[in-house]
């Protein structure tokens, strides 16, 4: 029998982190509709961007960890694993960068490159979070009314599913929507600058250092509560610090790509205020 509470929790968690997309996309959307139009095919492109990257590099990492992790030693797997974080960052960059691109053809606007990045985001969300727990919702709610007697691994999985474990994946999310959002932000700013080189190479920096960082934590620390720990406090330092250049950007529709000068302006600010 899986616990109500577990149930409940697989259909809540998709929903908040829906609720969050959400609310960003009602404030693009509020911000912008006087001025242009346009925004839902900016969202489409978003998770169509995600879709065909996450394809492509999945089919792409099977063929390298079948051809090559099989016979590699240690270092070879751990070097074939930070190798994967490099490929991973690339089609993400492309992606967004694909969907900035194709949103900006007839006419620039940052707000539809900005909503780039909720599309984006709400395929990840879509993947990992709503096709995941509500079909494991589904699972539980038949092998609770007796529908399914079969033992099988999906099953023993949908079991060993626990409350924290769900809501670490939901809040993981959330931080990378974050994340996602200021990347496609610097990204959109050197797109209307015309710098096309200078938005592939802080967004893929940028993106990057986060891959390299839980790849290493996976490799370096054993698994546990100790692993899990570091990586949602350094990933929710990472997602403060996007964060800032997130919340400037809805605040004064300027993108400040150093956090830093955004937390200068603030202070100074407040001063002027006190």
């Amino acid at each position: 029998m899986i616990p109500t509470i577990n149930i409940i929790c697989m259909i809540v968690c998709p929903l908040i982190a829906l609720f969050v997309l959400g609310v960003a996309y009602w404030k693009i959307h509020k911000r912008s509709s006087k001025l242009e139009t346009g925004l839902p095919g900016a969202l489409g492109y978003g998770f169509l961007g995600f879709i065909w990257q996450y394809l492509i590099f999945s089919f792409l990492a099977l063929y390298l960890v079948g051809a090559v992790f099989k016979s590699a030693n240690g270092i070879g797997r751990v070097g074939l694993s930070i190798g994967l974080t490099f490929l991973s960052t690339a089609f993400t960059i492309a992606a967004l960068y694909w969907g900035i691109y194709l949103t900006n053809e007839k006419k620039r606007s940052i707000y539809r490159s900005a909503v780039v990045g909720v599309g984006f985001a709400l395929g990840k969300v879509a993947l990992e979070l709503v096709q995941s727990y509500f079909y494991s919702a589904y699972a539980s709610i038949r092998l609770n009314m007796g529908e399914v007697t079969k033992k099988t691994d999906y099953m023993e999985a949908v079991k060993s599913s626990t409350i924290s474990s769900m809501l670490e994946g939901t809040y993981k999310c959330i931080l990378m929507f974050v994340v996602i959002m200021a990347i496609t932000l610097i990204m959109a700013k050197f797109y209307e600058e015309k710098k096309v080189h200078h938005a592939w190479i802080y967004g893929g920096i940028a993106y990057e250092v986060i891959m390299l960082f839980n790849q290493l934590c996976v490799n370096l620390i054993p698994e546990g509560i100790l692993q899990k720990v570091i990586v949602l406090v350094v990933l929710t330092i990472l997602a403060l610090i996007c964060g800032t250049i997130v919340w400037n950007w809805f605040k004064t529709d300027e993108i400040e790509i150093d956090p830093r000068k955004i937390l200068a302006k603030s202070q100074k600010g407040r001063k002027s205020i006190g």
